[in-house]
C-alpha cells in the first residue's frame, strides 16, 4: 500500500510539472510570435532638404504615391517637374528624391515608385 501511494504522488507531481512545462513553452512561443509581428517593422526613411535661410523640409518617404494618386492643388506643376526630373535622372528609389518643395519631392517619388 505504501508503494501504491508513493507512485500516485509521483504521478501527480509529473502531471503538474508537465502542465507547467506546457504553459512555459506556450508562453515562449507566443512571445516569439508577438516579437516577430510587432517588432519586424522597417525603419521609416525621411527626405530632408535644408535651405540657406535655416529652414528645412522633412518628409517621410512614400512608397505608395504614383502619378495617378498624388494630391496637388492648382496646376500640379511642382509634381510634374519632380516627376520629369526623376525621369531624366533615372531615379528608381524614392529615398533618392529631394527638392525645394513637397510637391516636387512627391512627383519624384511617384516616378521612382512607378519605375522601381
Amino acid at each position: 500500500m505504501f508503494v501504491l501511494r508513493r507512485t500516485k504522488i509521483t504521478q501527480d507531481m509529473d502531471e503538474e510539472n508537465n502542465a507547467l512545462s506546457y504553459l512555459f513553452w506556450g508562453g515562449v512561443i507566443v512571445f516569439i510570435i508577438w516579437a516577430f509581428i510587432f517588432n519586424n517593422k522597417p525603419d521609416t526613411e525621411y527626405i530632408r532638404e535644408e535651405f540657406d535661410n535655416g529652414k528645412a523640409i522633412e518628409m517621410e518617404v512614400d512608397d505608395s504615391i504614383t502619378r495617378d494618386n498624388w494630391e496637388c492643388t492648382g496646376d500640379c506643376s511642382g509634381h510634374d517637374a519632380g516627376y520629369e526630373w526623376a525621369e531624366e535622372k533615372g531615379i528608381t528609389d524614392p529615398s533618392d528624391c529631394g527638392g525645394k518643395s513637397e510637391s516636387f519631392i512627391e512627383g519624384c517619388e511617384a516616378y521612382a515608385n512607378e519605375n522601381y
